[in-house]
């Protein structure tokens, strides 16, 4: 006798513990008695248990007291990354696809949709084998995928369901919601929805030059109520910054891709790792262009308010024109408490921004630097009657960007710099050695 036939039987399935699973069959049988279209996650320790109980019914024939917990379970351990391509699983892994084409259990076949969706591997041989098997039983699936298989009838195709569901979000105002209301209740589970994420992905990159298409994928990246999605993070980054390697968005635009960039995935300045270790260099390097920009205006905005200086708006004039020319690489900020603390209540427009802190006491409590990477030149600017510093990027000693403290009277006594007041025609001076 078949499972499937097994489990047709009248009195074959009742949602109760099995004594063999103890507590988990317990414990799953009631959330499958009440809630029948849920997929139960087996606990990590309890998988293999799982999988060599439905192993050894399936060697000796004997399907007695199973129950739909156990065997709908054991799939998901069945074919998860550790065990779909176990050799020694093989004859099981078949036995669950004959199954699925024999059986009429909307509960069972629910529950391998679902796996087929969650184990997803391009080229895979079980998933090709589950999408086949599916695909011949679609019309026995019932109202759990209805709606999902009806939008994207492709879905059990294995070697296109990817792109096709891909398609079906470019066109959706909120692709997390809109996905769900179809009834893929986690958009950002692994398995197929790594893969269709990446079709996403290239597929609305020709939007992504318009703030609409920026705000639909920055909205599927970080729905409402959820984390950021982890994976694939680094396509999307990628995918947001390609269109600006020669040309620049709006003020807005930039404004608004590099709030919600850090906001999601932290300053790559400070963050080496995650999201950001995999982006390209030159695409990374836009961002920074952006925030170099931004924490110039952010010191002196700053500077400004808590420092009454007529000096301030030729030197505003000087450094943003080195940036709009290009010159300036990167630039950091180290704030004064005082100017930290304005920083921190008037958020200066620019609460996203990150920015390290000056320490020196006594006279110097107050000034604030701007360090700047200019060439190979290291750019030390300052507040009250801080001179400019230039310094060698390849000495040994001398000032590091994004770090979270400076010592101004540190970097007055480092060797090797030049300095000079802002006095007469200082900009000249600085030109010239950088």
């Amino acid at each position: 006798m078949s499972l499937a036939r097994f489990l047709a039987k009248p009195a074959s399935f009742h949602p109760i513990a099995l004594a063999a699973i103890n507590r988990l069959a317990s414990t799953t049988d009631r959330i499958m008695a009440r809630w029948p279209d849920v997929v139960v996650e087996p606990p990590d320790r309890d998988r293999e248990r799982l999988v060599q109980e439905m192993q050894k019914r399936l060697e000796t024939g004997d399907w007695s007291d199973t129950k739909m917990s156990l065997v709908t379970t054991a799939a998901v351990a069945l074919f998860d990354q550790a065990r779909r391509e176990r050799s020694d699983l093989a004859a099981l892994r078949k036995f669950y696809c004959e199954e699925i084409e024999s059986s009429d259990r909307r509960t069972f076949l629910n529950t391998m949709v679902a796996v087929f969706i969650g184990s997803y591997e391009p080229g895979a041989a079980h998933t090709a084998a589950l999408a086949n098997a599916l695909d011949r039983s679609r019309a026995k699936i019932g109202a759990r995928w209805a709606a999902l298989l009806g939008s994207v009838p492709e879905l059990l195709d294995a070697r296109v369901a990817p792109s096709a569901l891909a398609s079906r979000m470019v066109r959706m105002a909120v692709p997390w919601d809109d996905l769900r209301h179809l009834g893929l209740r986690s958009p950002h589970a692994p398995g197929l929805m790594d893969h269709v994420h990446l079709a996403f992905v290239e597929q609305l990159a020709p939007q992504l030059d318009h703030r609409s298409g920026m705000e639909r994928l920055i909205g599927w990246l970080k729905p409402e109520g959820q984390q950021a999605r982890a994976s694939g993070a680094a396509q999307a980054i990628s995918a947001l910054l390609s269109p600006w390697q020669s040309r620049a968005p709006s003020t807005d635009d930039e404004r608004f891709l590099t709030e919600a960039l850090i906001t999601l995935y932290g300053d790559p300045r400070v963050h080496r790792g995650g999201a950001w270790e995999t982006v390209p260099e030159q695409l990374r390097n836009v961002i920074i262009r952006w925030l170099t920009g931004e924490n110039i205006r952010f010191f002196l905005d700053v500077v400004s308010a808590v420092e009454d200086n007529h000096m301030w708006e030729p030197r505003r004039k000087f450094w943003l024109g080195l940036h709009q020319q290009k010159r300036i690489d990167a630039a950091w900020v180290a704030f004064s408490p005082e100017a930290a603390s304005y920083a921190r209540q008037k958020g200066a427009g620019n609460k996203f921004l990150r920015y390290g802190k000056q320490i020196a006491g006594g006279g110097d409590n107050k000034k604030s630097l701007l360090v700047l990477q200019i060439g190979q030149k290291i750019v030390v600017e300052g507040s009250h009657s801080f001179k400019v510093h230039v310094f060698r990027d390849d000495g040994k000693r001398v000032p590091k960007l994004y770090q979270d403290r400076y010592d101004c009277q540190d970097i007055r006594d480092l060797p090797g710099s030049w300095s000079t007041m802002h006095l007469g025609d200082w900009q000249g001076r600085v030109l010239e050695h950088i």
